[in-house]
């Protein structure tokens, strides 16, 4: 059993990082603004309960001398995991320090690498063929590789796997400070590699990543590099928490369905790229502290959603399919080629731009006045009365306006009470936005039992319907489905769509409904309330980019979020999902390419869960990162019904499993294989912190005893 450091909290060292870096390099003060994502893992071992450890003391010195050390160990402990410490300063000459699979370089504050006056080395560490390499700092501050200005390579990675760089500054290393090449099979995730927590400054290109799958780039700062900060291309990345300020070029991504989400930005030349070959990158929940920030997009099927940049985005000659939705600030031709270009007004934003969609006019509808609370009650003990307005008048009100207006936008605003007697709901038109004060409400009423029973092929109902076509957006107010429409609201029709600030509660099954929406049109529900819904709170079901973020699921009969059957290229981001009967998240039925990020699962029957139970094929890869799991029944659960049934090659990076009553991580039965679990926090659950499955694989940078 390894011993942890749990009782020292993680924000003494993140204390402890801000001064020792305020010391040595003061520019980094006003950049350290980003939220941060990855927790110091805490796990009983580092890649199995059977592992042997084996401690190689470096003394300061030569890499030569180190190297034999190194060298020797291996030959003596052929299949062991070498942990390497080193007790003083390492020199870099003519060769570099070379590392090999199963090992585990830890440096401290006081010991790093530099490159000698005299140094010839292409990189100060080379890490080549190997895989289950960490390199880190034991703290309670990072560990320093200096180039020393030379046209150096700080860490050269070639085909590598499994491979974690925590804590470093990064320094000075003209050529680039990492350069990550992994192998050649793409297509899987449990390959992943990560750089977190490491600080940038004066490299050529700072981090350079080719050749991944799940790459993890998480809470770093790039600082003055004379190239580009971030150089990524790898299926299902993820890019959030960092920090970025004085760079030539801040991110040049090429990935294949990456996120970007929640970095901050100060002034570069240019913030970002999206080259000609990147395609299905989320750029999302961004934050600029500059002004006149510059993006060029190419590639296709682009989402950017709900960044704060104040500055100009170009779209290259050839793009495909670029979505920008609900940007401040962020200034771009909205008629440019490819473009599909959505500014709804918002509870939050309730802008009067005449631009919502390119090429289309903006009408907004004089207030159809709900029904309010009574000034004076006549019984200051009983609650005011309040006598709902018809939802058909509303529909009215729209029906005409849409009639007069044909080119433009509508813009529909609600405040007070409604009541809904058509199962059909409100259908809102195309290019359409649904504006309710924070306290509005449209209750369903349809005078039948609650909860109807489910029938095969039987109309749907809903409070509201989305259109089919264009654009709509709803934000704000309540939508209550009184336990007897179906949904609060039905996506199932299509329009690119934005659902906002807004509660959806009470549906006598899901919260809403998205199944067999049209594969083109992304959906994003972003700070909605979803609560009390008999089946599941938010479903992704036979969708693509159906994104939920920032919400609160809480008390659903089943799921929080269910990701299920064919849902392709959707995401759960930084949600909160507590009290949910079944899952918080569920991932099932064979889907792939999902990404479950930064949530917060407290309190429901499996924080979260990957299964598949009836849909021949994979459910994977996906991507499970960041996520936090507290006092559910069980922290994450893993399987798969049969052998054509599966669950096999998911990644979980950095998820953090405590106090659940029974299990922290239970990493799969027979029918799920091969997925990887790398730098868990795991600890204090009821029955067994991770449950190992032999076909799993496990690499946590941990601090084991002597």
């Amino acid at each position: 059993m390894l011993k942890s450091n749990r009782q020292v909290p993680t924000s003494f060292y993140c204390s402890l990082l801000s001064l020792a870096l305020t010391c040595s390099f003061s520019p980094l003060l006003s950049a350290q603004t980003a939220e941060h994502f990855f927790t110091p893992p805490e796990a009983p071992f580092i890649t199995g309960p059977k592992e042997e450890i084996h401690r190689v003391s470096l003394p300061a010195g030569t890499a030569e001398t180190a190297q034999s050390l190194i060298d020797a160990a291996r030959k003596e402990k052929p299949e062991a995991i070498l942990i390497l410490q080193t007790t003083g300063n390492l020199t870099i000459g003519s060769t570099p320090l070379r590392l090999g699979s199963k090992m585990c370089l830890q440096l401290s504050p006081s010991t790093g690498l530099t490159a000698g006056a005299n140094c010839s080395a292409p990189s100060l560490i080379l890490i080549e063929k190997a895989e289950f390499v960490s390199v880190s700092s034991v703290g309670p501050g990072p560990a320093t590789l200096d180039g020393g200005d030379k046209s150096i390579t700080g860490i050269q990675i070639t085909e590598g796997s499994r491979i974690n760089l925590d804590q470093l500054n990064i320094l000075r290393c003209a050529k680039t400070g990492i350069d990550y090449r992994g192998t050649t099979n793409v297509t899987s995730l449990n390959e992943a590699a990560s750089v977190t927590r490491c600080y940038f400054e004066k490299n050529g290109n700072a981090l350079q990543v080719d050749q991944s799958g799940g790459f993890q780039c998480l809470d770093n700062v790039f600082h003055n590099q004379t190239g580009t900060a971030l150089v990524i291309n790898s299926l299902n990345s993820m890019v959030a928490g960092n920090t970025f300020s004085g760079n030539k070029t801040d991110i040049q991504a090429s990935s294949d369905r990456g996120i970007i989400t929640r970095n901050t930005f100060g002034k570069s030349e240019l913030t970002l790229d999206l080259t000609p070959t990147s395609k299905g990158n989320l750029i999302s929940e961004n934050r600029g502290t500059a002004q006149d920030l510059t993006l060029t997009i190419a590639g296709e099927s682009h989402q950017l959603f709900h960044n704060t940049l104040s500055g100009s985005a170009k779209l290259a000659t050839g793009t495909k399919e670029a979505f920008l939705i609900s940007n401040d600030n962020l200034q771009i031709d909205p008629a440019s080629p490819g473009l599909k270009f959505f500014n709804p007004p918002t509870l939050n934003r309730p802008h009067t731009n005449s631009v919502i969609v390119a090429g289309m006019g903006r009408f907004d509808l004089p207030l159809i006045a709900g029904g309010k609370k009574e000034a004076k009650p006549a019984d200051k003990d009983k609650p005011p009365k309040i006598i709902p307005v018809d939802l058909s008048l509303v529909q009215a009100e729209i029906a005409k306006a849409q009639t007069e207006h044909p080119n433009d936008v509508l813009v529909i605003r609600l405040d007070g009470e409604y009541i809904c007697k058509n199962p059909n709901g409100l259908e809102l038109p195309p290019n359409s936005c649904l504006l309710m004060a924070a306290d509005a409400r449209i209750l369903s009423e349809l005078g039948i039992p609650l909860e109807p029973a489910w029938a095969r092929a039987e109309p749907l109902t809903q409070v509201v319907l989305l259109p089919k076509t264009g654009f709509c957006s709803i934000s704000g107010g309540k939508l209550d489905a009184n336990r007897q429409a179906h949904f609060p609201v039905n996506a199932n029709t299509g329009s690119i769509a934005l659902i906002e600030g807004t509660s959806l509660i009470a549906g006598a099954r899901d919260g809403i409904n998205t199944k067999n929406r049209k594969g083109s049109d992304p959906i994003f529900l972003y700070r909605c309330n979803v609560y009390g819904n008999n089946g599941r709170g938010i479903w992704s079901h036979c969708a693509n980019r159906v994104h939920a973020i920032a919400n609160v699921c809480s008390g659903n009969f089943m799921d929080g979020i269910d990701l299920d059957a064919h849902a392709i290229n959707c995401t759960a981001l930084f949600n909160i999902c507590n009290a949910n009967r079944r899952h918080g998240v569920f991932i099932e039925e064979a889907i792939e390419n999902n990404f479950v990020f930064g949530n917060k699962l407290d309190g429901n029957g499996t924080g979260i869960h990957i299964w598949n139970e009836e849909v021949k094929g994979n459910t994977g890869p996906n991507l499970i990162s960041a996520n936090h799991c507290s006092g559910n029944r069980r922290g994450i659960g893993l399987g798969g019904r049969a052998d054509d049934r599966t669950a096999h090659g998911n990644l979980f990076f950095n998820n953090v499993c405590t106090e659940n009553r029974e299990d922290g991580i239970l990493t799969g039965n027979s029918k799920a294989k091969e997925n990887y679990f790398t730098q868990s926090v795991a600890y204090g659950n009821g029955k067994e912190n991770v449950g190992v499955s032999g076909s799993a694989f496990f690499f946590n940078t941990v601090l084991p005893t002597p």
